[in-house]
């Protein structure tokens, strides 16, 4: 089983992330209620359940930049606002990236990103920030490619499926600030094994198949298509019930895969690496976060809409 904890300080971290997300993302919702029903679902407070032994000073500008990207997220799933336009969507990514890094002046829907970036850059260092960059790039490009695609049911087969998802859930950049472990960072030698690099797959495969378990009422009211129920109804025909079961039966088993390589890892040749230990950790509980947040948040909850498994 998957340990599961929340950060010593998670009142805290979620009260002051609260508090810079209404500082600085105002110009990103339509308006204060927008905001508001943002905050309910309490998006920090899941940041603070998946990296729980991450110290404070390093977790408080990760739980900024994760509400952000999750407001932005909205925009992009939303076709009244920049989800509407792939053009205007190539254009917000061209400002976000430039606040990430640096590059100019940005509007003020883009400014949120700089800070956090700015503020959580010097903890990682310049190699495990190049590869961060990627990260973050290709997350943005996943957002992209929902924008041009909304709508159409060119996804025929459940791999090609799960080959877009690893993309578009949003979180290979998390995994690499999770390096940063607890008290010990990751090695670089380490962070780019091969062996870790598939064991993140394992990581990325279990947080998008939460993802879409628990996710499916919002996005089908939000009228988003991106979901593997809708998929699976459509290509084998069954029942909203069933789809959440086979859902719910493949997370269990990218948790019984993750725990047999990070058994095997943990005495292995990579296991001589000090921060091994901290970044296994985060990693678990990045899979277990998601899994004990989703069921009671207000993100997730409509009104009549079918119920996932707990």
């Amino acid at each position: 089983m998957l340990p599961a904890r929340t950060h010593p300080e998670t009142d805290r971290l979620v009260m002051e992330s609260d508090a810079w997300i209404r500082r600085t993302t105002r110009p990103c919702f339509g308006d204060d209620a927008g905001m508001e029903k943002f905050l309910s679902g309490r998006i920090a407070e899941l940041c603070c359940a998946m990296l729980p032994g991450m110290p404070y000073p390093v977790l408080r500008p990760i739980c900024d930049l994760f509400q952000y990207i999750v407001v932005i997220d909205d925009a992009f799933g939303d076709a009244g606002r920049v989800g509407g336009s792939v053009h205007g969507s190539r254009r917000v990514v061209a400002q976000i990236m430039a606040a990430v890094t640096g590059w100019d002046e940005v509007p003020a829907t883009a400014v949120p990103a700089r800070d956090a970036a700015d503020r959580l850059r010097p903890h990682l260092g310049e190699a495990r920030w190049r590869r961060f960059v990627v990260d973050f790039e290709d997350m943005l490009d996943g957002f992209l490619i929902e924008v041009a695609t909304r709508g159409a049911d060119g996804l025929t087969d459940l791999a090609s499926y799960a080959e877009r998802r690893r993309v578009t859930v949003a979180m290979k950049w998390f995994l690499t600030v999770a390096e940063l472990g607890h008290d010990r960072p990751l090695a670089e030698e380490t962070a780019t094994d091969p062996e870790l690099r598939a064991l993140r797959e394992v990581v990325l495969d279990h947080l998008w198949l939460t993802n879409d378990l628990y996710s499916c009422a919002k996005e089908r009211r939000d009228g988003e298509y991106i979901s593997l129920i809708p998929l699976l109804q459509r290509l084998e025909d069954r029942s909203f019930k069933d789809c959440a079961a086979w859902i719910a039966r493949r997370v269990g088993e990218q948790e019984t895969l993750f725990l047999d390589r990070t058994a095997a890892l943990s005495h292995g040749r990579l296991a001589e690496d000090p921060g091994l230990p901290g970044y296994l950790d985060n990693l678990a509980h990045t899979m277990s976060g998601p899994l004990r947040w989703s069921p009671g948040t207000r993100r997730y909850q409509v009104p009549g809409g079918p119920d996932a498994p707990r």
